[in-house]
């Protein structure tokens, strides 16, 4: 009797299991909390600590709203007629209009506006407060300004064109891209006022206002009318999207136009490896069997290859192919939660900082480049992020052939991805920042599409993140914000093959692939590497197939 009791009682707790939501770790940029805004025409969003304030443009009317459903509390007329940004301080509802330019205080209590001046520029669209200071978004500038009457006490530029709202956190002001749907946290403070630290994903498709409270950043949507509550910060320090499912082949041969003989073919490729953003659908299907796998000095699996004697007119074939799942992936890195490079475990520190032939960190340029760029700093996200700034000022993408050492990209000025990436790696070394690099095939345009050119970026290991994403060439771009997408950021365009720092056994500094030979004499060779890629239609996906 005791046994069927225990089995029912058993069925019984698995059944309530199973109807309870599934505790998961939220991700930057997540929906913590939605509902429904009390108007037609959201704007600005503010908060008086215990309530959400919010405008509508069309009907200029501003509401006092409750934290957790929405329910007016209060409501007053706005002091102009098409109120935008807003922002609460001091006992006053800051509001300003993006078509006179006017900033007016309002006093909730009274409905009494009490002072009232010209925002530097008439498209005045955000406004945020902090340690006594207001700011202004208004022409592609965001202003400091004086709250009594907006004297300019400085000034620097947007992240990006379309950005409409702010926020200030209490250490760094959030902006809203209306266009791009994302919000940017900003240093506003010198010597990196401007410098975008990270970009959230919007919940919704028309970010209108925006506000920090309790830990969290707060977004009143236009289109879907809404009220969101996002999660900055939980146990999960990235945030993925845009998942693609595909078949991924990649190819290697080797031409022998001859006339001679090739011989003694070694041939090494990377394997791919189970990633977070990065799931292996499928075993790997090799065209021959491997001679044997094995882990480099840096952890990399390599499948190993040797091939027979290629006659003259011939050519030899290797290729593996599986199906795989890669995510964008996007980490939302707070400089403050880094810590110092002593936090850095022992083991990663020593492995990661060592010098490379193709790095040469102790030459006296480097040793001295190295010391300009990082200065004074001990935190390592910005040590990092000094190097990431100083590789894309002074290098221009250009594919030049060949990887050079990085003091001679950087006399140079120009380099391919792969210089770039070393580049940033040995200038992180030689601060004692650890730093790799990791390899792949791409997605190039269409879902269907082949790969010759392939991409590297690197990676530095920030305390409290681990590994993180870095990549110099794409974040060689105008816009603040565009920077940023190559710090902290990948797309889903990668199967990620290869992870080295460089000197491997196996791949030697390269990725993908490396192959050796020789030959009995005169011969014309050449190198093939492509790589394939065909999606996988959602009804063809069977999860855990392979």
């Amino acid at each position: 009797m005791r046994t069927v009791t225990n089995f029912a009682l058993g069925l019984i707790l698995l059944a309530l299991l199973v109807a309870l939501p599934t505790p998961l770790c939220a991700a930057p940029g997540d929906v913590k909390a939605s509902f429904e805004a009390p108007c037609k025409y959201p704007a600005g969003l503010a908060s008086d600590g215990e309530h959400l304030l919010l405008a509508d443009w069309r009907e200029a009317r501003i509401y006092q709203i409750g934290l957790s459903d929405g329910t007016v509390a209060r409501s007053w007329d706005a002091p102009t007629l098409k109120p935008h940004g807003l922002t609460y301080a001091r006992g006053r509802l800051y509001v300003c209009d993006d078509h006179t330019g006017g900033v007016y205080a309002l006093n909730l209590d009274t409905g009494v506006v009490e002072n009232t001046f010209e925002a530097p520029a008439s498209s005045a669209a955000g406004l945020a407060y902090a340690d006594g200071t207001l700011f202004i978004l208004a022409k592609g500038k965001i202003y400091r300004v004086l709250p009594e009457d907006g004297t300019i006490l400085g000034y620097f530029a947007v992240p990006d064109k379309s950005c409409r709202c702010l926020a200030h956190d209490g250490r760094y002001l959030w902006v809203g891209n209306r266009v791009k749907d994302e919000f940017y946290m900003v240093d506003p403070d010198p010597p990196q006022a401007g410098k975008v630290v990270a970009i959230l994903k919007a919940p919704g498709p028309y970010p209108a206002g925006i506000v920090w409270l309790d830990g969290h950043l707060w977004n009143v949507d236009f289109q879907t009318r809404k009220v969101y509550q996002l999660v900055i910060r939980d146990e999960q320090m990235y945030h993925l999207s845009d998942t693609r499912r595909a078949r991924v082949e990649y190819l290697w041969a080797l031409n022998n136009y001859g006339p001679k003989e090739v011989t003694d073919v070694t041939v090494n490729l990377a394997v791919p490896m189970e990633l977070p953003n990065q799931k292996l659908l499928t075993d790997i299907d090799y065209s021959m069997p491997p001679c044997k796998t094995a882990r480099d000095r840096w952890g990399q699996q390599c499948a190993l290859f040797e091939l027979d004697r290629v006659a003259a007119g011939t050519k030899a074939t290797l290729t593996y192919s599986l199906e795989a799942e890669v995510s964008a992936i996007r980490y939302l890195i707070i400089p403050e939660t880094t810590g110092t490079l002593d936090d850095i475990p022992a083991d990663i520190r020593e492995k990661y900082t060592v010098d490379g032939s193709r790095y040469r960190i102790n030459s006296p340029y480097m040793q001295e480049t190295v010391k300009k760029i990082v200065g004074e700093e001990k935190n390592p996200y910005w040590i990092a992020r000094r190097v990431f700034d100083f590789v894309i000022d002074h290098l221009k993408y250009e594919m030049v052939g060949g990887w050079d050492v990085p003091e001679v990209v950087l006399k140079r000025g120009s380099g391919s991805c792969s210089e770039y990436t070393f580049t940033f790696v040995a200038l992180c070394r030689a601060a004692g920042l650890p730093a790799r690099y990791e390899g792949s095939i791409v997605v190039r345009g269409d879902d269907a599409s082949i790969d010759e050119a392939f991409h590297r970026w690197a990676q530095v290991y920030l305390p409290e993140y681990g590994w993180v994403p870095v990549d110099a060439s794409r974040g060689d771009a105008k816009s603040p914000a565009d920077q940023a997408r190559g710090f902290g950021e990948l797309s889903n365009r990668f199967l990620i093959t290869t992870q080295g720092g460089g000197d491997s056994e196996y791949l030697n500094w390269g990725y993908n692939c490396f192959a050796k030979y020789k030959t009995t004499g005169h011969c014309k060779v050449e190198e093939d590497h492509f790589g394939f890629w065909e999606p996988i239609e959602p009804a063809e996906f069977v999860p855990g197939a392979g």
